[in-house]
C-alpha cells in the first residue's frame, strides 16, 4: 500500500476554527497542507494519536514586539509553547525599519522606553543588515522560526526615516512628506508588510522623555497612511485609553480615516482604573461604524492588564532604595543572601520613601502554586497587610523573597477596576473583536501576556466560575477570526487545502504554570516565561514547531 501521508492526525476531535462543533475525524497532511479530513483516510508516515485531544488551527497571536527576535534566535520565546502558529510584530508604531544609519540610536531608544526592551540588548542583537522596509522583509525572508511571522510597518520609523529630526521635534509632516508616506507604505505593503502600526499613548516616550513620533501625526497623516495601505493592508492603533474624552475623539478620528480610505482598522481597548466605564464608549462607537459596513476590531486582552513583579524586574518598588541599590547589580543567587540581611533596611526605606507604585498597591496580588488571573479583593496585597497590621511593602518584600528571591507576583492595573473580568468579558463577547496585547517580546522582565492564548482556551472555556464562552467561539477567535482579518490565505481552519498550522491539545490538562526568568538573551538579557502543559503537539505547516518551519507570511 501506497504512504498517502506525511503525517495523520487520528482520533481526536478537531475544531475547525469557523466556529462549527467538533468532529470525531482524522486529518491527512501531505506537503505542509491538510490533504484530507475525514475517517479511514489511509497510511502515513507518521501518525499522531489525539484521543482524549482536540485538534485545532494554530493560533494567531495579532499583538507581538519580536522586530528584534527575528533578526537574533529562532525560538521566539515567551510566545512558544502557547500553541501560537503566527504572530503579528510592528505594532504601536515602534520596530526597526525602514532605517537610516543615523535614525538608529533614536529607533532603539525608542523601542526601549516604549516596550521595555534595553537598548544594550538591541544594540547587540540587531545586526542592522537592513535600511528600508522591503530590505527588512527581504533580510526575514531568508531566516526560519518556530512560528509563521507577520510584519505591520512601524509609524514612528516610517515618520524619523521621512522627516528626520523634524518627526523626533514633533513637527507637522508636510504635503510632501504625506506623499512619500503613502509611497513607502504601499512598498511595504506589497514587500509583504500586513499593514501599519502605530500608537497615540502619552506615555510611550524614549527614556529621555522623546514622545513617540506617531504621536504629532495629523489626520491627514494617517489618511495619506491608509491611502498606501490599499485594500489589504491593515492600521493598527494605540488611542489614548488612559484619557477621556480624549480616547473618545480619538475613536472619532479613527473611524473617519476608515471611513473615507475603506482601510481595515484594529486598535488596543482596555479598561482603566481611572475611567472604569470609558471603554463602553468605544466599543460602542466601534459597533455602530462596523454597521455602517467599517471594518474595525478592537483588541482585547481576555485578563488584568499589568505585570508580574519579581526581584529580576527592570524595575519594582524596592529598586529605588539605596540599600537595595547596593546589591541589585549582583546575580539573583548572590543577591537572595544579602537582601535576608538587608530586609528591614529595605522595607522602612521603602515605607518612608513611597514609590509610584503605591497607586497599584490595592490590585496586587500574591501568588501561590499558580496564578489566578481574576482574585478577589481580600486577596489582594493591601488586605492582607491590613489583617496583619503590618505595611503592604512588607508583604511585597516577603512575597518577592519567596522561592529564594525569584518568586513573582500579579499587579493588575488595567481591565481590573472593579476586581472583576466581566468587562474584559464583555468586550471579548463582541463579535468582531480580536484577542490580543499579549506583548510578546516586549516588557521582558515583568509580563509574559503571550500565554493570554493558553488562559483564554483554559480559562473561560472551562474554569471561570460564571459566565464562559463556548470553545468553538474561542477557537474561532484566536484563529480563522484573525486570519481573516488579516488575510493570512490558508490559515486558521482545518479543511481540505490549508495550511496544516495545527495544535493538539488536552483540554483537561491545559493550565499555566508560574512564570519563570530565563536568561537568554543577547548581552546577559533576561526574560519571564510561562510554561503551560497540555499541549500535546504544535504543527507549523505540518512539522512540529521545535523544527522551526515557520516562516514570513
Amino acid at each position: 500500500m501506497s504512504v498517502e501521508y506525511d503525517t495523520l492526525i487520528s482520533g481526536g476531535q478537531v475544531l475547525d476554527g469557523l466556529g462549527g462543533p467538533s468532529a470525531s475525524v482524522d486529518v491527512g497532511i501531505r506537503d505542509g497542507n491538510v490533504a484530507a479530513v475525514g475517517n479511514e483516510l489511509g497510511s502515513a508516515r507518521k501518525v499522531i494519536d489525539a484521543t482524549g485531544c482536540v485538534v485545532t488551527p494554530g493560533f494567531i497571536d495579532v499583538h507581538a514586539h519580536l522586530d528584534g527576535n527575528v533578526t537574533w534566535e529562532q525560538v521566539l520565546k515567551p510566545a512558544s509553547g502557547h500553541g501560537i502558529t503566527t504572530a503579528v510584530m510592528g505594532n504601536c508604531g515602534v520596530g526597526f525599519a525602514p532605517s537610516r544609519a543615523e535614525n538608529r540610536e533614536f529607533n532603539i531608544a525608542l523601542m526601549e522606553g516604549v516596550e521595555d526592551i534595553p537598548a544594550e540588548q538591541l544594540n547587540e542583537g540587531l545586526p542592522w543588515a537592513w535600511e528600508s522596509y522591503p530590505e527588512y522583509m527581504a533580510y526575514l525572508r531568508d531566516r526560519s522560526f518556530d512560528m509563521n511571522i507577520a510584519g505591520l510597518m512601524p509609524h514612528s520609523c516610517l515618520r524619523v526615516y521621512v522627516m528626520g529630526e523634524r518627526a523626533i521635534d514633533g513637527q507637522t509632516a508636510s504635503q510632501a512628506d504625506l506623499e512619500q508616506m503613502t509611497t513607502l507604505v504601499a512598498e511595504a505593503v506589497a514587500a509583504g508588510a500586513v499593514g501599519v502600526g502605530s500608537t497615540r499613548l502619552v506615555g510611550q516616550k524614549t527614556r529621555s522623555g522623546v514622545p513617540a513620533p506617531s504621536l504629532a501625526a495629523s489626520e491627514d497623516e494617517y489618511l495619506a497612511i491608509a491611502r498606501g495601505l490599499g485594500e489589504t493592508g491593515v492600521l493598527q492603533i494605540a488611542p489614548e485609553f488612559n484619557q477621556y474624552p480624549r480616547a473618545e475623539e480619538e475613536m472619532d478620528m479613527i473611524i473617519r480615516v476608515a471611513a473615507a480610505t475603506g482601510c481595515k482598522v484594529t486598535y488596543s481597548l482596555k479598561q482603566t482604573n481611572e475611567f472604569p466605564e470609558g471603554w463602553r464608549s468605544l466599543l460602542e462607537k466601534t459597533m455602530r461604524a462596523n454597521d455602517s459596513g467599517l471594518d474595525i476590531r478592537p483588541q482585547v486582552l481576555a485578563r488584568p492588564t499589568g505585570a508580574m513583579i519579581t526581584f529580576d524586574a527592570n524595575r519594582h518598588m524596592f529598586s529605588g532604595c539605596p540599600s537595595y541599590k547596593e546589591v541589585a547589580h549582583l546575580p539573583i543567587t548572590a543577591r537572595f543572601p544579602e537582601l535576608q540581611g538587608r530586609a528591614e533596611q529595605i522595607i522602612t526605606e521603602a515605607e518612608t520613601a513611597g514609590s509610584g507604585y503605591v497607586r497599584y498597591y490595592p490590585r496586587m496580588f500574591p501568588i501561590h502554586g499558580e496564578v489566578n488571573y481574576e482574585p478577589t479583593q481580600e486577596q489582594s496585597v493591601v488586605h492582607l497587610a491590613q489583617q496583619r497590621g503590618v505595611s503592604p511593602e512588607r508583604v511585597l518584600f516577603e512575597l518577592l523573597m519567596q522561592d529564594e528571591g525569584t518568586a513573582p507576583f500579579l499587579l493588575a492595573s488595567g481591565n481590573y477596576a472593579q476586581f472583576s473580568l466581566d468587562p474584559a468579558f464583555e468586550m471579548l463577547k463582541y463579535e468582531r473583536s480580536l484577542p490580543g496585547l499579549g506583548d510578546a517580546g516586549a516588557h521582558c522582565t515583568v509580563i509574559c501576556d503571550a500565554s493570554a492564548t493558553t488562559h483564554l482556551l483554559s480559562y473561560w472555556t472551562r474554569d471561570r466560575v460564571g459566565e464562559k464562552l463556548p470553545v468553538e467561539e474561542v477557537v474561532r477567535k484566536l484563529t480563522s477570526e484573525p486570519a481573516d482579518f488579516f488575510g493570512f490565505e490558508g490559515r486558521g481552519r482545518i479543511e481540505t487545502g490549508a495550511i496544516a498550522d495545527i495544535n493538539i491539545i488536552d483540554l483537561a490538562d491545559l493550565k499555566l504554570g508560574v512564570p519563570k526568568m530565563h536568561y537568554d538573551l543577547p548581552a546577559g538579557g533576561r526574560r519571564l516565561v510561562q510554561p503551560a502543559s497540555g499541549y500535546k503537539a504544535t504543527l507549523v505547516a505540518g512539522k512540529p514547531s521545535q523544527e522551526c518551519a515557520g516562516k514570513l507570511i
